[in-house]
């Protein structure tokens, strides 16, 4: 009974200054009470929060505010080769635009373009990518092609590089693509006076297919009912993974995933609660947002068919053959984007996802004017209904679109999962 007196006059005199886990933690140590409504607080604090904090996450959506990004070369695409840029010595980062609202950008370009290319343009502007060694843009939309020519004119003088990337994936159209990767392997050499060798090349393509490799394994845990991440923190994961040094995300993803088998072993026969299972297809989402909306009303993100998310990792490259640049085609060409392959085979890779993640229900994320989706939307939504998925569909006009109407859907929606 002391302990309890005791206990609670510390509680009184902590609460305001110490985290709750941490609270928990003291009283079930010094009760020697095993306080169960905290594993699931605690299995996100010991391989989640931490490993969070680690990687340092900036607060806004573009960490090129506040980090210099020397040695870095900007792009915009998933198909753009990320072992192309390793290779020249030089470290990827993806940008993934301001989150400010298009003001600039729209000087230059119309407001109704693709609502991620105007953020990239704006950030550009801002001067978010000023010390960037260079940029990469590829000619995947109209939009993406105008981008090119305002980088060139309007933004500053560093090397702008546009790489085509023709669509499907057939013999001929993999020929042409790898001319354009040796087209921009040439310009990077010219630019920054390097050489990138076949050895330089494969070297790349090693340490990228590791990160896939581990990101998948990271991926595989949310199959788990008892997962001891969010999965607003693994696509926060997979953003940072396209910005960072590959050899620090691969020793960093490495040791968490060390970490979450260590606490799996000390906790064998702990299950979580089965909630609906969701994924997410459509456009660029640069912000967890929507997924942390889903995730607070109780339901679960499973798999993200996004260009930031499950197919940046999904395929490896393969480097048996003796051309990297021919390997390099295959790979990055043949990702089922909406803009690579035909609505059908398009349909066959999201069911084929769905499958896969016991997915209960998916959600459509469509920004406006992003025309490749909005036109694919239709007729993914009939064949995944005849399938017997409910589907639910949100338009956003940008990334700063009010949460409070989406929120609402999304709540109505996982009910109905739930009924």
């Amino acid at each position: 009974m002391s302990k309890i007196i005791i206990s609670t006059y510390i509680l009184s005199k902590w609460m305001h200054i110490l985290p709750f886990e941490n609270i928990c933690f003291f009283l079930s140590g010094w009760l020697s009470y095993d306080f169960t409504f905290t594993k699931n607080i605690f299995r996100n604090d010991i391989v989640g929060k931490d490993f969070m904090d680690k990687l340092k996450f900036p607060k806004d959506l573009d960490r090129s505010c506040s980090q210099k990004l020397e040695n870095h070369i900007g792009y915009l695409s998933i198909h753009v080769p990320e072992e192309l840029i390793i290779a020249a010595g030089k470290i990827p980062y993806r940008i993934l635009g301001s989150e400010k609202p298009a003001k600039k950008a729209t000087v230059h370009l119309p407001k109704t373009f693709d609502p991620y290319v105007l953020a990239c343009l704006e950030g550009a502007l801002e001067g978010n990518y000023r010390s960037l060694d260079g940029v990469i843009i590829s000619n995947i939309s109209d939009a993406h092609r105008r981008l090119y020519d305002v980088w060139q004119s309007a933004v500053n003088s560093q090397p702008v590089f546009m790489l085509d990337v023709p669509k499907g994936s057939d013999s001929l159209r993999k020929k042409c693509f790898r001319s354009g990767i040796s087209y921009l392997k040439h310009g990077m050499e010219k630019a920054f006076d390097v050489e990138i060798t076949d050895e330089r090349l494969n070297l790349a393509i090693e340490l990228c297919n590791e990160t896939r490799q581990l990101l998948k394994k990271l991926g595989e845990q949310r199959n788990l009912n008892s997962c001891p991440f969010s999965a607003s923190d693994f696509f926060k994961i997979i953003r940072w993974s396209q910005t960072e040094e590959k050899k620090i995300v691969n020793d960093t993803v490495t040791e968490y995933l060390e970490a979450i088998e260590k606490r799996q072993a000390c906790h064998k026969n702990e299950t979580g609660h089965e909630k609906p299972r969701i994924m997410i297809v459509g456009s660029a989402m640069v912000s967890p947002d929507i997924i942390s909306a889903i995730e607070e009303k109780n339901a679960r993100v499973v798999c993200e068919d996004l260009c930031i998310g499950m197919p940046y990792f999904k395929s490896l490259v393969d480097h048996t053959d003796d051309n990297p640049l021919e390997s390099l085609a295959n790979r990055y060409l043949t990702i089922p984007t909406s803009r690579m392959v035909d609505t059908e085979s398009r349909w066959k890779s999201i069911m084929e996802s769905v499958k896969d993640s016991r997915t209960d229900g998916i959600i459509y994320f469509a920004l406006k004017f992003d025309d490749i989706h909005l036109f694919e939307y239709p007729y993914i939504r009939d064949k995944l209904q005849k399938e017997g998925y409910p589907v639910l569909f949100i338009e956003a006009e940008n990334f700063l679109t009010t949460m409070g109407q989406m929120e609402t859907r999304i709540e109505a929606f996982i009910e109905m999962l739930e009924g």
